[in-house]
């Protein structure tokens, strides 16, 4: 096995670099933002990612590679732990939205580990998480991700409003009916499998 290290603050990155020298080439370094990179053209098969990831692009990184959940065997990422209480949460609770959809629509999701703000150098103000994300065998190709993407953001981007309204941009009463889904209800309500549902019919 061995082990891809991207890292974009110069400091940290001299860290490595020393440990990789004494690794006969199972650690390699890659210094740059890896917003920019694509980290599947980096390494062979198969493919896991572990990622302490900064608080203000930690989401952007993960919806990229949920685009991309066929390509690896596991990510292990490290979120503020309100981040990773997204990605976990259950219908009809506060937490739940966009990124709890597309995360457990293509992945199965565990908070594996909490961290206290002690745990880090200099401490931040919130506690951390640990959250594994597994990718399904089944995963949807990209035409319908991306009416995932444009639904979930429709329907939580205006939560306190039925369906019928939310999605009115999308076909509103009509794409609700094709899908069997009450144009009464709000998106907090819907389940993974019934947003499916109206990807579905959204590209069809």
């Amino acid at each position: 096995a061995s082990v891809t290290a991207i890292e974009v603050d110069p400091r940290a990155a001299a860290l490595i670099g020393e440990l990789a020298a004494g690794e006969d080439g199972r650690l390699r370094l890659i210094e740059a933002d890896a917003t920019r990179l694509d980290l599947a053209g980096l390494t062979g098969t198969p493919r896991q990612v572990v990622a302490n990831l900064p608080y203000n692009v930690g989401t952007p990184l993960l919806v990229g590679w949920l685009r991309q959940a066929a390509l690896w065997e596991r990510l292990t990422l490290m979120f503020q732990l309100e981040v990773a209480e997204r990605i976990c949460a259950a219908p009809d609770t506060d937490a739940y939205g966009r990124l709890a959809v597309l995360a457990q629509w293509v992945c199965t999701t565990d908070i594996v580990l909490r961290v206290p703000p002690g745990a880090f150098v200099p401490p931040p103000k919130v506690w951390s998480a640990v959250v594994r994300l597994t990718p399904r065998e089944k995963q949807p190709d990209p035409v319908l991700f991306g009416a995932m993407e444009r639904l979930t953001a429709a329907a939580f981007g205006q939560r306190r409003k039925m369906l019928r309204g939310a999605l009115a941009g999308l076909g509103g009463e009509a794409l609700l009916e094709r899908a069997g889904i009450d144009p009464r209800r709000r998106a907090e309500t819907l389940s993974v499998a019934e947003f499916e549902r109206l990807a579905g019919c959204l590209v069809s």
